[in-house]
């Protein structure tokens, strides 16, 4: 007899709620004597009573008979981000370029959370919060007007910072929410070239 054993069944409607508010300064130097520079920073609160728009397998809402307590920070919630970067052009033909990014920790749902009533979804901070300076200096040498011949030296997360990545409470399952990798981010890397161009 054909008798199939399913498992749990879970259907998804569009009734969450979220509200997203921000605040953008920054500042740009258009490229003149020599430098360019460009800067932003972002003041954000993302809020929403469910984050998984992204990922229809899994349900991570905290009390699916209170809404009241699944609306709090979203997944995606960085209260600070910060971006630099800068181009200049250095005695002795050498060209340098600089970038900076940073933000500050994602909120994530403290273990046993769904058995306190006074505990709201995402009310605590991952260990994930994100800076790194990277720079890269190149020295072209020309030879006539069409070829030229670029040796680099580039480095990344300049100050090794341990930069994690997913940080989850609970073992990572397999679904497509873009969680690709656990555990620490990628370390101080140096990298040396040589572009030719024509």
């Amino acid at each position: 007899t054909f008798s199939p054993d399913l498992g749990g069944l879970m259907i998804t409607a569009s009734n969450a709620k979220s509200l997203y508010r921000g605040l953008t300064i920054g500042m740009r130097k258009r490229f003149s004597q020599h430098f360019q520079l460009e800067w932003n920073y972002v003041l954000s609160e993302d809020l929403d009573s469910d984050s998984n728009e992204r990922d229809p397998f899994t349900d991570r809402r905290l009390d699916p008979s209170n809404p009241a307590r699944n609306y709090s920070f979203s997944d995606r919630d960085e209260r600070h981000k910060f971006n630099l970067f800068s181009y200049a052009e250095l005695p002795g033909g050498f060209n340098l370029d600089l970038r900076l990014q940073a933000h500050t920790p994602q909120p994530i749902t403290p273990t046993g959370c769904a058995a306190d009533p006074t505990c709201k979804r995402n009310s605590t901070w991952k260990d994930n919060e994100y800076i790194s300076f990277d720079w890269r200096v190149m020295r072209p040498f020309k030879f006539g007007d069409r070829y030229a011949l670029i040796p680099m030296i580039e480095m990344f997360n300049t100050f090794n910072n341990k930069n994690n990545v997913n940080p989850l409470t609970t073992p990572a399952l397999f679904d497509f929410s873009g969680f690709l990798r656990e555990g620490v981010g990628d370390p101080r890397e140096v990298q040396l070239a040589v572009k030719f161009t024509f």
